[in-house]
């Protein structure tokens, strides 16, 4: 499973070092061709999959190949816009509990 989410997940790049620019470029690329793959294999597959012939069985190994290299990094992307989504909630919820002036 990708380490997508931990990649998502963060607003500090300018305060990253090297290592872990590598790291977060690595999954985030990744992740981008994982997705793109997959959006265009499941596009290929529905398309041609209808009563065509000329849709070979390799064509179809190839794109299920690409929908599941996509199915892979889903998971960590939802965690992470979840997780994101909680922080912003607490972090309102703790701002609504500062005394105002």
């Amino acid at each position: 499973m990708s380490h997508i989410e931990n990649v998502l997940s963060r607003t500090d790049l300018d305060k990253k070092n090297i290592e872990s620019l590598k790291y977060i470029r690595q999954h985030s690329e990744a992740a981008y061709d994982g997705l793109i793959s997959g959006l265009g294999a499941m596009g290929n597959a529905i398309f041609w999959a209808c009563d065509n012939e000329n849709y070979t069985e390799s064509e179809a190994k190839e794109d299920l190949r690409g929908i599941g290299e996509m199915m892979m990094y889903i998971p960590g992307i939802i965690a992470a816009l979840k997780f994101n989504a909680d922080e912003a909630d607490f972090n309102i919820k703790e701002r609504d509990k500062t005394p105002k002036r």
